[in-house]
């Protein structure tokens, strides 16, 4: 346990020691760290995800929407609120997931600083399909440094109620209610370490804790990229594109309360005050499948494969109908 943070910008701060927190699946046990304490997940596995495979392969099968900057600038923190759900995960080596990513470097230099958090559902990692709150942190480009949560040296957890790695108690019901999950990043003005905040539930932010400075290589004083949204991998294990779901597992279209959204987007141009973006551009990589749509510059949807009462899902039910008539038609 170390210091807690010396400046957390533009937000109202858990102060309070016995606030209970009730939205993670250990806090149903009632069991409750001491001071100077915090909650572990009690894990098997080795694997941090670190990979030494080339940079083609580790990328190989990651298919994105996000929500970026359409102007670059530096970066002293950021903030999304990203509704959770659980999304169904047809390989049992893939994953998805909704996150922030904070970065600075390139593949192309083998030099890309990147810090990451949000929910995760990956099967083979956690060796189940609950929604996860998760951490991630690289120097060179997801190689050899950095990893997963507490898996691998690195971040400095702080909080004694908030479990990194914890599984969420209750993701959104589609049509129903929404459990949004509000990660905050910022840099620090005395110890220039970037500290972890999450808001869910009660309203107030939870200090988690930090990514020391001294373990970026280029990453340290500000990041010079800002992204939101989600990611699938897709291994194409049956010959053919995934069914892995990203978010609810609907296009943007569905509407809120079924699809997967970023809001409340702001980032840091300085070490001391957020500011709703400005600029917020969304693309997506494999569009066919994953779709994102910018409702203004601090919200949008994403998600896919599935198309939810859309045109063209009508349009397509009207050609089958059109294509079986005509077939039997030639029986006569």
């Amino acid at each position: 346990m170390k210091e807690p943070p010396t400046n957390i910008p533009n937000v109202v701060v858990n102060e309070e020691a016995g606030m209970e927190y009730n939205w993670q699946v250990w806090h149903q046990t009632g069991v409750r760290c001491p001071e100077g304490s915090i909650p572990i997940r009690r894990v098997t596995s080795k694997h941090n995800g670190t990979s030494t495979s080339s940079i083609s392969e580790r990328t190989k099968g990651h298919e994105y929407v996000i929500g970026g900057m359409k102007n670059e600038q530096n970066i002293y923190g950021t903030q999304a609120t990203m509704n959770i759900w659980r999304p169904v995960i047809e390989g049992f080596n893939e994953f998805s997931l909704g996150q922030v990513w904070l970065t600075s470097g390139s593949y192309e230099t083998k030099d890309l600083n990147s810090i990451e958090a949000g929910w995760q559902v990956y099967p083979d990692f956690y060796t189940d399909s609950q929604p996860r709150l998760f951490i991630y942190w690289t120097t060179d480009a997801y190689n050899t440094t950095g990893g997963y949560n507490l898996r691998i040296g690195g971040f400095v957890q702080t909080s004694k109620n908030i479990m990194v790695e914890g599984a969420v108690l209750q993701p959104s019901v589609f049509g129903g209610d929404q459990v949004d999950l509000t990660i905050k990043i910022w840099k620090d003005t005395k110890s220039k370490s970037w500290w972890l905040g999450v808001i869910i539930g009660n309203g107030v932010l939870e200090p988690v804790g930090y990514w020391p400075a001294s373990l970026f290589t280029i990453q340290t004083d500000y990041a010079v990229s800002v992204q939101w949204g989600g990611e699938i991998t897709n291994k194409n294990e049956y010959g053919r594109h995934t069914k892995t779901e990203m978010g609810s597992g609907y296009f943007p279209d569905s509407g809120r309360g079924k699809v997967a959204y970023m809001s409340n987007i702001q980032i840091a141009i300085t070490e001391n005050e957020f500011q709703p973006m400005q600029d917020l551009i969304v693309g997506a990589t494999h569009p066919d499948y994953y779709r994102g749509k910018k409702l203004n510059n601090t919200f949008f949807y994403y998600g896919g494969p599935q198309q939810l009462n859309s045109k063209a899902a009508h349009r397509m039910l009207d050609y089958t109908i059109l294509y079986f008539t005509f077939g039997l038609l030639l029986l006569f």
